[in-house]
């Protein structure tokens, strides 16, 4: 990994890292804080499955504030991948780890189709406590499995994102009592991904904002 300095506020150390995972190793990107202690973790999944060049932006970024984020490489097939998250949060969470506190519990983030993954490790293991979803739809089952996890979250969307069924999302607000909704009006497919055409730089800026003002305050502090 390399050492990425005078960005932000908090020097990181960032890159590709392989996670083990059962009898194999799963590669996924890894961006935390660069000091010590244990800190704040977040998993994160994006609309593909392996991690865009935003994701990983957004990784660094939240580093910057002091969460590490881990985005572990997903496949099509949703049952291996629940196998696989599940395996990658039991790997943050090992109280032998050096660098994070997840084993007091740890967020989840998904941007777009991101969102069955993501969801489904929420409801699956108990250490998940907060969750975050940008421009992914509350379908059913989604918002079965964050029943389920009954944890608090955040959904951010946009009523001009012709990816998200927003109508649908909002009607999960009853449903996810401990979930804030903001809703943008004009924000196009890809708002927050600054490699679409869609992006929109204020959205994006206010919506990272918001996510890592979330999880600063959701996450367990570090240790």
């Amino acid at each position: 990994m390399a050492v990425q300095t005078g960005e932000g506020v908090i020097e990181i150390i960032y890159g590709s890292t392989s996670i083990p995972a059962g009898a194999s190793n799963l590669g996924s990107y890894l961006a935390r804080p660069d000091g010590e202690g244990e800190w704040p973790t977040v998993l994160l999944f994006g609309p593909e499955p392996v991690p865009l060049s935003s994701v990983k932006n957004l990784c660094r970024v939240l580093a910057r504030h002091g969460i590490a984020a881990v985005a572990p490489h997903m496949t099509e097939n949703h049952g291996a991948n629940a196998v696989a998250a599940s395996q990658v949060a039991a790997f943050i969470s090992d109280p032998a780890g050096s660098w994070s506190n997840a084993q007091f519990g740890f967020g989840v983030l998904a941007f777009g189709a991101g969102i069955h993954d993501a969801s489904t490790l929420a409801a699956r293991d108990g250490r998940a406590v907060a969750f975050a979803s940008v421009a992914g739809t509350l379908d059913e089952a989604v918002v079965d499995a964050l029943s389920v996890a009954g944890i608090v979250g955040l959904w951010v969307g946009s009523r001009a994102d012709d990816s998200t069924d927003v109508e649908m999302s909002v009607g999960a607000k009853d449903a996810l009592p401990q979930t804030t909704f903001v809703i943008h009006s004009d924000a196009a497919a890809g708002f927050w991904d600054d490699g679409a055409e869609g992006f929109d730089d204020d959205i994006a800026t206010d919506t990272f904002d918001r996510v890592i003002e979330f999880f600063s305050a959701e996450l367990p502090p570090r240790v």
